[in-house]
């Protein structure tokens, strides 16, 4: 493979209309970056619809595998601040699947366009569209979930919001772009971008739950106490409203939490059951129990009446 910029930039200039210059990197960001990833990429940064990124472009086909761009990607973007967009001459179609399943960014002209932290996923110039999924995802409900229980999101940077919630810079990026997307959020500022939500309270819950999910992405089951997690499902239920407990505990854990206790888990037996969430219910927690916006998406398609009827509770006593 080889990797020229000319190409990238034509590409892109058909794409948005105009023509988009670009600059070289400033040395002081360069310089910031190891070594060994400075020194094997030529970096020039450029806007797209408003938002300043840098195209790093490979001196050599030496040690670009997709798993050690997705590890240069998250070097550069932790120090840069903004997304980091590999340009690529060629790529072997195997070598795609990975980088797209890895979410890395990157440019192959007149071929494809894949740039997961602005939404951008494009094959070629006529039918390039923004291909935003209809349901939000973990980390954007996590967002909005968090704005209207824990504590407002309204005038934070991506990086703030990373920092209050434990979560990577890239991933609240791109959780930030689809609820701009989505209308829910607006991103204002220069380069280090504030959010302010165009609803709060009620108004806000209305709109936002119909695009959510229930958090819970399986069920397991365990023995044994396990550190960190939370009382929910029936059990959060008796807790909130007038619904009797059940005889089993159920609890909730995170996906990392699940990893490292596995040892702990069955997928059939044990005396309390797990719930596995998409996100970590440790974030939006209220005390020992996990929080009521997302306990209602975890509870509200139940085919048990007494649960729908609770489900209303939930939400009625909710001081928005």
């Amino acid at each position: 493979m080889k990797y020229n910029i000319n190409p990238t930039l034509q590409y892109l200039t058909e794409f948005i209309g105009s023509k988009i210059p670009a600059t070289a990197t400033a040395r002081a960001d360069v310089a910031r970056l190891p070594l060994v990833i400075s020194g094997g990429y030529g970096f020039r940064d450029i806007t797209i619809l408003g938002e300043l990124l840098t195209l790093a472009i490979p001196n050599t086909i030496e040690d670009c595998s997709p798993m050690q761009l997705s590890k240069h990607q998250a070097k550069m973007t932790e120090v840069l601040r903004r997304p980091v967009v590999f340009v690529l001459e060629g790529i072997e179609s195997y070598n795609l699947t990975r980088l797209t399943r890895a979410m890395v960014n990157f440019i192959v002209p007149g071929k494809i366009i894949f740039i997961p932290s602005m939404m951008m996923v494009l094959r070629d110039i006529k039918s390039a569209k923004k291909e935003i999924p209809e349901t939000m995802s973990p980390t954007a409900q996590l967002l909005v979930l968090y704005h209207l229980q824990a504590a407002t999101l309204n005038g934070m940077s991506t990086a703030k919001i990373a920092e209050m919630t434990g979560m990577s810079y890239p991933t609240i990026n791109v959780a930030l772009k689809w609820l701009a997307a989505n209308n829910l959020v607006e991103l204002t500022g220069g380069k280090e971008k504030q959010v302010q939500f165009v609803l709060e309270g009620k108004a806000l819950w209305e709109k936002a739950h119909l695009m959510m999910s229930s958090p819970v992405e399986r069920i397991v089951y365990t023995d044994e106490a396990i550190d960190g997690s939370l009382s929910s499902g029936e059990t959060a239920m008796g807790h909130y409203t007038m619904l009797a407990e059940p005889a089993a505990s159920v609890v909730a854990i995170s996906k990392a939490s699940a990893k490292e206790n596995g040892s702990l888990l069955n997928k059939q037996y044990g005396d309390m059951k797990v719930e596995v969430w998409m996100y970590n219910p440790v974030v939006l927690a209220n005390g020992q129990f996990v929080d009521r916006l997302s306990l209602y998406l975890a509870m509200k398609d139940s085919n048990d009446e007494r649960i729908q009827i609770e489900c209303d509770t939930l939400i009625e006593e909710i001081q928005w």
